[in-house]
């Protein structure tokens, strides 16, 4: 039978669909974030449940709660989260429960497929959706009331039914094929759950590494196209994409030395170099803090006073069980002065973090929106196309730039090694799953991380410079 999990595979690709239905699922690995995620999802499916004994059952003593009931018809079946059933009229509700803080189309989907087949089983009467409060802030402790918001369904899936009925069908259909289509793979093989069927014989540079490819790719598969050197010059790429490929193609990166330096001519002495590292758990940790906000608990800072000047590092992180920004802020600005430019990657993430900062310690308002007013964001320059490396494979991610650029300085041999290691870590060390003995050199791990990140910002800017030297015979 076609699960709801079932029909959420086929969304996403029909072809995983029809591996999980065959058995042929090869990448089953879940990482300790997915699993994060995963027991983060039950913990509010937990609360959700208090909060519906408690605020939703009391409305009507004829209010039955059955919990995470399972349906099926011989060929759809569910489990849904909750039913209210009024005994008294013989109606049920269904209630489903999402962690996140808005309604996503996927979840009307997913409503949906329940729905149809429950209208065959009982006389169900609407369809809601439990999800968290954007705008809950805790206080004290947490307040179930405020957490959820009670959004109907009904009339979203009462719009979406028929292409919902026709997109389950083709779903089971897809189930009771002895062979796939290869019109059936994904675009995305890097997250392929069954890559020897969606992705055979994948050449060296797919088209996949052409940046924001999309449905583009499918469009050139169907052309027989898989080799980004292979994309005819008369296929609709937009200007990055055809720089891409034309770096490729030469095997030779693209720069414009023109562009970078009129970039770097906007950079002032003395230049700090920041970066944070946050968590941003679902049911917040603190008390002010809202569901999902980024609690900043980490920074590392280099700063290069004059040109030529070796750079000097600063850094702190808070493993405490507390707020982090109190203490770390007056830290920052202990070394960080309000003059010259703070170099970042990816300034709208820092920008936001500053703005979450100065909520948590009002008094450094005006220090950290001037901080944002300091930003120079080093991704700008990769991200518009001013240096284009074919070995980038498409991505401006400083875990994509900085092996290529700097060889020598790499993540993988680093016991903490990239940015959701360092959340569960701090998160671990919050909440006591982490052995005494073994902290100390987690905390150091965690620094080592945050300071490669920074300091790879600097070895960055440095390659970009000896490049325009050359460039200019110096």
């Amino acid at each position: 039978m076609l699960s709801k999990t079932d029909f959420l595979w086929y969304l996403d690709a029909p072809m995983h669909l029809w591996a999980r239905a065959h058995d042929q699922i090869e990448v089953k690995t879940v990482t300790a974030f997915e699993q994060h995620l995963i027991q983060q999802g039950q913990q509010v499916e937990a609360l959700a449940e208090q909060y519906i004994q408690t605020f939703l059952l009391p409305k009507d003593a004829d209010l039955e709660l059955i919990w995470q009931p399972s349906y099926d018809d011989g060929r759809f079946e569910i489990r849904a989260d909750a039913l209210l059933w009024d005994r008294q009229a013989d109606l049920y509700d269904l209630y489903e429960i999402k962690s996140s803080t808005s309604i996503h189309k996927d979840h009307v989907y997913d409503l949906a497929f329940q729905v149809l087949l429950l209208e065959s089983q009982i006389n169900l009467r609407q369809a809601f959706i439990i999800h968290i409060n954007k705008a809950y802030q805790l206080e004290d402790a947490l307040d179930l009331e405020s957490f959820f918001v009670v959004s109907s369904l009904s009339e979203k899936i009462t719009e979406q039914r028929s292409t919902i009925n026709q997109l389950r069908e083709e779903a089971y259909t897809i189930t009771q094929m002895p062979n796939p289509k290869p019109e059936f793979a994904c675009t995305k093989p890097q997250s392929c759950p069954c890559p020897s069927l969606c992705h055979p014989d994948l050449p060296e540079r797919p088209i996949y590494e052409i940046p924001y490819i999309g449905k583009k790719a499918v469009t050139l598969r169907e052309m027989g196209v898989t080799a980004i050197e292979d994309i005819p010059e008369s296929f609709n790429l937009n200007t990055k994409q055809r720089k891409f490929q034309n770096a490729v193609k030469s095997g030779k990166p693209i720069i414009d030395c023109q562009a970078i330096e009129t970039s770097l001519k906007d950079l002032k002495y003395p230049l700090y170099f920041l970066d944070y590292e946050t968590f941003n758990p679902a049911v917040p940790l603190f008390s002010t803090y809202h569901p999902y906000e980024h609690i900043v608990f980490q920074f590392s800072l280099f700063i290069i006073e004059n040109p030529g000047d070796e750079p000097k590092h600063y850094e702190t992180l808070i493993t405490s069980h507390e707020d982090p920004a109190p203490k770390l802020v007056p830290r920052l600005f202990n070394h960080l002065k309000p003059d010259g430019s703070v170099i970042v990657w990816n300034q709208s993430f820092e920008k936001n973090r500053n703005q979450d900062l100065a909520a948590h310690c009002p008094q450094f308002l005006a220090q950290l929106l001037g901080v944002n007013d300091r930003l120079f964001d080093l991704m700008r320059i990769f991200w518009d196309g001013h240096y284009v490396h074919p070995d980038f494979q498409g991505s401006v991610s400083l875990k994509a730039v900085l092996p290529v650029l700097c060889p020598q300085m790499r993540y993988e041999e680093l016991a903490i090694s990239n940015g959701e290691q360092a959340m569960l870590t701090w998160y671990w060390l919050q909440t006591g799953q982490i052995p005494p003995e073994e902290e100390p050199a987690l905390r150091e791990a965690m620094k080592t991380y945050c300071r490669l990140d920074t300091y790879g910002m600097i070895a960055i800017l440095e390659k970009l410079q000896e490049t325009l030297r050359r460039r200019n015979g110096n």
